[in-house]
């Protein structure tokens, strides 16, 4: 069962095609020579982190989700950065936060941005199996938002904290298509409809890109106030 509530963000499960793999963001119009000037809309004490749902402002910046999808659409999920430190070295990173990157130049992040790309993330309670089809959105509860998560010591890790909320809506960031297969979270678990924080597989429902007519649906054809079209 279920039963420990350890949010993990969005983690990558499956492509239709086989292949999952991450795309290179510089900020869609901040291309300056050879160096690309703040591609980022973060402020002090926020972080980027692995997993974590992303953005983009009406500058072209890469920012943090919001929780529906009256706050933003989603452009895809993170999974590291490539930059320059302030000592001239190149690196790279699965999480960076604001005080390093405004001390970083040449900075690249690497998103997921597929749209048919099938996700996994753990509800911050009870889901039943009838949410499939229906749409969902990211937790606003303090320590599990879009904003949120966790690092490994000095220079480790950075994992996002990101869960979903648990009650269907009409309009919502994401689209639940089926079960998780987290078989083992935490290990000794399985993951079954009904679990007290069921695990989930869902798609960007509120993508950046192909809107639908209504501007709040992630695919053409779709209504926007449900998970399929005349629900």
């Amino acid at each position: 069962m279920s039963t420990t509530f350890q949010p993990f963000g969005l983690k990558p499960a499956f492509h239709p095609s086989g292949l999952d793999r991450a795309v290179p963001f510089v900020g869609t119009n901040s291309f300056t020579g050879n160096d690309y000037t703040a591609p980022y809309g973060i402020t002090a004490g926020q972080a980027f982190y692995q997993y974590q749902p992303v953005a983009i402002n009406g500058s072209g910046q890469l920012i943090i989700a919001g929780a529906t999808p009256s706050t933003s659409t989603v452009y895809g999920v993170f999974d590291g950065v490539e930059f320059t430190d302030s000592q001239g070295r190149r690196s790279v990173g699965k999480w960076i936060s604001y005080e390093a990157l405004a001390a970083s130049t040449q900075i690249i992040f690497w998103i997921f941005q597929d749209v048919n790309l099938v996700y996994e993330i753990q509800a911050n309670g009870t889901v039943a199996s009838t949410a499939v089809g229906k749409l969902f959105n990211f937790s606003a509860t303090s320590g599990q938002t879009t904003a949120d998560g966790t690092s490994i010591g000095v220079g480790g890790a950075g994992f996002s904290k990101t869960a979903a909320a648990a009650t269907p809506v009409t309009n919502g960031q994401l689209r639940c298509v089926g079960l998780g297969r987290e078989a083992a979270y935490p290990a000794g678990q399985t993951n079954a409809w009904g679990d007290t924080y069921t695990i989930l597989q869902v798609q960007i429902a509120n993508d950046a890109f192909p809107q639908g007519a209504s501007g709040t649906s992630g695919y053409s054809g779709y209504s926007g106030t449900s998970g399929y079209s005349g629900a």
